[in-house]
């Protein structure tokens, strides 16, 4: 079950006017039995993080633990007793899990300038090569990072068969 608020919050130093709390407890293959997983997402821009040191990056963390348990609270009165486990994942750990882009996990933001545009895939001069992935889709993602890859083959399948 997810929930959505969109209300104003201040999670350590981010301040956001939305955030979701997701409750795995439906789902067995979230944590063991007797046992659940809860969710809390908000964006938290990446310049808020680039620079910081390690004391202030686990200082900054564990404000946010502290803050997402006061939010949970609200849902879930006395839950603080109850939480065993708490792992706070920031912009930072989404690079150097996955090197992405300035942590970047959907590409570059939809407007409404961008919103019907797409990068091309082809780069003149190079021969034998499709760009795919998050990049070439407003909002990004996996499932056009996916599609972009299945056009990529169905293109070089083409060049083949001819």
């Amino acid at each position: 079950m997810m929930t959505n608020y969109l209300v104003p919050a201040k999670i350590g130093n981010t301040e956001t006017d939305s955030y979701s709390i997701s409750n795995y407890s439906y789902d067995p293959d979230m944590a063991p039995e007797g046992k659940t997983t809860i969710v809390i997402r908000f964006q938290s821009p990446y310049e808020i993080w680039e620079h910081l040191e390690d004391n202030t990056y686990e200082k900054e963390k564990e404000r946010i633990k502290e803050d997402a348990i006061m939010l949970l609270e609200k849902t879930y009165p006395g839950i603080k007793d109850f939480i065993e486990v708490v792992d706070v994942a920031t912009p930072l750990t989404d690079i150097k899990y996955t090197g992405v882009y300035r942590a970047a996990y959907e590409g570059f933001m939809p407007t409404k300038s961008n919103t019907n545009k797409t990068i091309s895939p082809i780069i003149k001069g190079l021969d034998n090569f499709i760009l795919a992935g998050q990049w070439l889709f407003p909002g990004g993602g996996l499932p056009p990072s996916a599609l972009s890859g299945k056009w990529a083959i169905e293109v070089f399948y083409k060049k083949e068969k001819s």
